[in-house]
């Protein structure tokens, strides 16, 4: 049996891979995204079974299913979601459609494999092998009489490392006990860097406990390696290590030895150490401890940099133990902090200036009571929003009226449509920023701006909008980047930027919130050219410089926006050149735009999507007449956005 896999989530496809060959007799091949599944399934000759995640970009699930079916009508689909698709019911006809998370028992069926439960052995369990809930995948290391396991929790959908004790007559006494207790004290102890233990207890006769699994490499593994890590990525392991070292000896816990090996290193490059607490006391050898450390840091740090010169520090003060590594580590961090830190700084000056000139204001001034109150809240407010980064004023958004009348659409046909009123930017990040607090403080109001094919579930968060706070540090997202920082993605970024990332669904639930819709493609593109059927919005002759398009994009960081000044995104208002007869802005570039138009899809295979209209900064194309059906509305964009149209005039 030939099965195909695609989902955009690497870790379930491999999930999904090792349990499917370890069941039955078949050939699994994996895909992270529809046009790889194209090839990879025509190469192949057509897949028996497809197996599919729904919601995925830039190809949906469905699509994706229906392009392969017209080319090999015999295979059979099995779709995988966590979301509501009963609005896609005629699309799902003769498929099978699992609920994430998928248990191993309910894919299988699915894909017409029989799996066989796993016998109690009295031996390692064999990688393949079902205990309980997981399903083992890789052997990861031996530890006496421990095997960890790589596993997979079926019920909960992730990954863990299973640490598992046979229960032979071949173990000491005791052995069972404690390796129990010194679980149960892994499990008490609680912090944000240490890898924290899920469950213990018996499965098929043995003991175990699981683990977090954090995909990444430890600093020992780079060290033999010889690969040079970054200074701030050094240095915050250091720290890490030792703010690990004294929350022990604080809470008065039991640890064994912290060793280079114990430090591993996420895709973020952000530390977590190994779960070291154990139950019975142990004296550990902090100064053997640092050395160790240190020899490792120094190994894998430029030469001469401020990871280099900390090594050399701890390894020369190491009898004073971990206590001593965190100012000498903190007296390195000034090298290496972010290159923004000048500005923010800088920031942090002028707020102090304001408040102290505020101060003196007030000292001066013969004002009642609550006039001075007043002086000093806005002083205050002005302040402090310096201090967060902000300090530019939002662009009003305005509408420009399109007069009634004929004008030439395409490749010259004459259309004539009615009057209407567009937005003279397109919707900012500032604009959407309302939107999102209106339906933050009005929760329940998000239904009646919801398109009635929106599927259950969907908030209207851009991609990459929100801040991830589960993570340690938290990972900001694009509005904070915009905000405090001014930058995202290499470039600059501020709340006068167009929002993006935002899929169809966000762009007419906002219009609606505003009272408004979004614009047809005859309208789009009436405002953008005017009558007179012109290329560009200032004319027929192409200028790169006037618009912010891919004419000058480089994804070298420090190349790029030679012609229009911007790297990425502009501001709504910027550059000035990019402006139609209406006085309409940002239509031949900045970034492509949602329309209310719908249209076949462009690949040719059936069924319609919005239409998309602009030039934007990643594509060097910007003549007005550019459009393209591509995208579901589900798929959002960094280079797409939108604006908003008016029936009326605004008040």
């Amino acid at each position: 049996m030939k099965i195909l896999l695609v989902d955009d989530e690497a870790q379930v496809l491999e999930a999904w891979k090792t349990l499917l060959e370890g069941v039955g007799a078949c050939e699994v091949r994996i895909a992270a995204v529809g046009g790889d599944a194209l090839k990879e399934a025509r190469a192949w000759g057509g897949p028996d079974v497809l197996v599919t995640d729904v919601v995925m970009a830039p190809m949906d699930g469905l699509r994706l299913h229906e392009m392969l079916a017209k080319e090999f009508p015999a295979m059979r689909t099995v779709f995988v979601s966590g979301y509501d698709l009963s609005a896609y019911a005629d699309r799902l006809a003769g498929a099978t459609v699992l609920a994430k998370p998928v248990m191993v028992e309910d894919l299988t069926a699915a894909v017409g494999l029989t799996a066989e439960p796993a016998s109690a052995s009295q031996g390692y369990p064999a990688v393949g092998a079902t205990l309980g809930s997981y399903y083992l995948q890789e052997v990861a290391g031996r530890h006496g009489a421990v095997c960890d396991y790589l596993a997979w929790q079926q019920g909960m959908s992730r990954h863990v490392v299973l640490h598992l004790l046979v229960n032979h007559p071949d173990l000491p006494p005791g052995a069972i006990a404690e390796f129990l207790a010194d679980a149960r004290a892994k499990a008490a102890v609680t912090h944000p860097y240490l890898l924290a233990v899920h469950e213990a207890g018996e499965v098929n006769g043995h003991s175990f406990y699981t683990s977090d699994l954090v995909p990444g490499h430890t600093l020992a593994a780079y060290a033999e390696a010889a690969q040079t890590l970054d200074d701030r990525v050094l240095l915050n392991a250091l720290r890490t290590t030792a703010e690990v070292s004294e929350y022990f000896k604080e809470q008065g816990l039991s640890r064994r030895a912290i060793t280079p090996s114990d430090v591993v290193l996420d895709a973020a490059m952000r530390p977590r150490l190994s779960n070291v607490a154990q139950s019975a006391p142990e004296e550990t050898n902090e100064a053997a401890e640092v050395r160790t450390m240190a020899a490792t840091a120094a190994a894998l740090a430029a030469a001469d940099g401020p990871a280099a010169r900390a090594a050399s520090a701890l390894a020369a003060n190491a009898e004073q133990g971990w206590a001593a590594a965190l100012p000498l580590v903190a007296a390195a961090k000034p090298a290496v902090v972010p290159k923004d830190a000048e500005r923010l700084t800088a920031r942090t000056e002028k707020s102090r200036q304001l408040l102290d000139q505020a101060r003196e204001q007030q000292k001066k001034r013969l004002l009642v009571t609550a006039a001075l109150s007043c002086v000093l809240l806005a002083v205050g407010s002005l302040a402090l929003w310096k201090f967060l980064g902000g300090g530019t004023s939002a662009i009003v958004s305005r509408l420009v009226e399109v007069p009634a009348g004929e004008f030439v659409y395409g490749d010259g046909e004459k259309v004539s449509l009615p009057a209407f009123w567009i937005d003279e930017h397109e919707v900012s990040i500032a604009d959407y920023k309302e939107f999102l607090d209106y339906l933050e403080a009005n929760p329940g109001e998000a239904a009646q701006f919801a398109h009635p094919d929106m599927p259950q579930g969907k908030d209207h968060t851009p991609l990459d909008w929100a801040d991830i706070n589960q993570l340690d540090p938290p990972m900001p997202g694009y509005y904070t980047r915009a905000v405090r920082w001014k930058k995202y993605k290499d470039a600059a970024l501020d709340i006068n930027s167009p929002v993006f990332n935002v899929d169809w669904y966000d762009a007419y639930a906002y219009a609606k919130w505003k009272g408004r819709r979004l614009p047809t493609e005859q309208e789009w593109e009436k405002a953008a050219r005017g009558a007179d059927g012109r290329k560009y919005p200032w004319g027929n002759e192409e200028d790169p410089a006037r618009v912010s398009s891919g004419h000058d994009f480089d994804p070298d960081p420090k190349k790029g926006g030679d012609l229009d000044g911007y790297k990425r995104w502009s501001p709504v208002n910027l550059p000035p050149g990019d402006a139609g007869p209406y006085g309409v802005r940002g239509m031949a570039g900045n970034v492509s735009e949602w329309t209310a138009t719908m249209a076949p899809h462009e690949d040719g295979m059936g069924g319609e999507v919005p239409v998309i209209r602009g030039g934007n900064w990643g594509n060097p194309e910007h003549q007005l007449t550019r459009r393209r059906a591509v995208l579901d509305p589900l798929q959002p964009q960094d280079t797409l956005g939108f604006r908003t149209v008016s029936d009326t005039p605004p008040q």
